[in-house]
């Protein structure tokens, strides 16, 4: 006589466990990775990711925004010396069809485009300007041969009159699969004074964008109920198929 068969036991996972893995389902659905059964993807979301990274000479520091292995942002230091002095720079801009906030400017000869220094609570939308690629940040300009602060002068949003600037925001507009989005990075600006290849230098610690087409994203939010807090290295390994 054979017994009958015996119910299969239940796992319950936590609560926190569970909004993980819906976490990483929905921002791989984002970043255009099949996922079976995707948690809520037409829900608004923000994804937050927290990082510390430093620019420095020669080396570009790239911004993967969604974590699908593209990148989509890009933060350079520049130093030209010209026979009348020396600059040192930071620029950002966006890679392909991605695009930086800022305004354009003129100094009387030239148009320049630099990028907005935005504070925590901005509004990233359409009603931003997005205006040309390669809007710089900050510059320090020293006269050749002059060594007083007469033959200094610095330029630009992130310069903070020669003090840099704590914890401000690039506003961003990227695009996934042909619909944009906007997003935010977190930086720190310093400024040397040193006439060397490193005196402009920013600190990345962290960057976000909104899940939903066209949707504003405010600067500065990573928490709340609508706000999804993610690490690089396992998104990463989820959105190129890895287990």
């Amino acid at each position: 006589m054979s017994s009958a068969p015996q119910p299969r036991k239940t796992f319950k996972i936590s609560d926190s466990l569970n909004r993980q893995l819906n976490s990483y389902a929905l921002v791989a659905s984002a970043a255009g990775v099949s996922v079976l059964a995707l948690a809520r993807a037409s829900e608004a979301k923000v994804v937050y990711t927290e990082t510390h990274q430093v620019t420095h000479a020669r080396v570009p520091l790239y911004i993967d925004l969604n974590h699908d292995g593209i990148n989509d942002f890009v933060l350079r230091t520049i130093y030209y010396a010209g026979t009348s002095g020396f600059e040192m720079g930071l620029d950002a801009s966006g890679c392909r069809n991605n695009a930086v906030a800022g305004k354009r400017f003129s100094d009387g000869s030239y148009f320049f485009s630099a990028a907005s220094a935005l504070p925590a609570g901005a509004r990233i939308g359409s009603e931003r300007e997005f205006p040309v690629r390669f809007p710089f940040m900050a510059v320090e300009d020293f006269k050749r041969n002059v060594r007083t602060s007469s033959g200094y002068s610095d330029l630009g949003p992130w310069a903070g009159k020669g003090k840099g600037v704590s914890n401000r925001y690039l506003g961003l507009k990227f695009v996934i699969h042909g619909k944009v989005h906007y997003g935010w990075a977190r930086l720190s600006v310093t400024l040397g004074h040193h006439r060397q290849y490193d005196d402009v230098s920013a600190t990345l610690t962290g960057y976000a964008y909104e899940t939903v087409p066209n949707k504003p994203i405010i600067a500065g939010q990573t928490k709340g109920p609508d706000v999804i807090a993610v690490q690089p290295e396992t998104l990463g390994e989820l959105a190129r198929g890895k287990k």
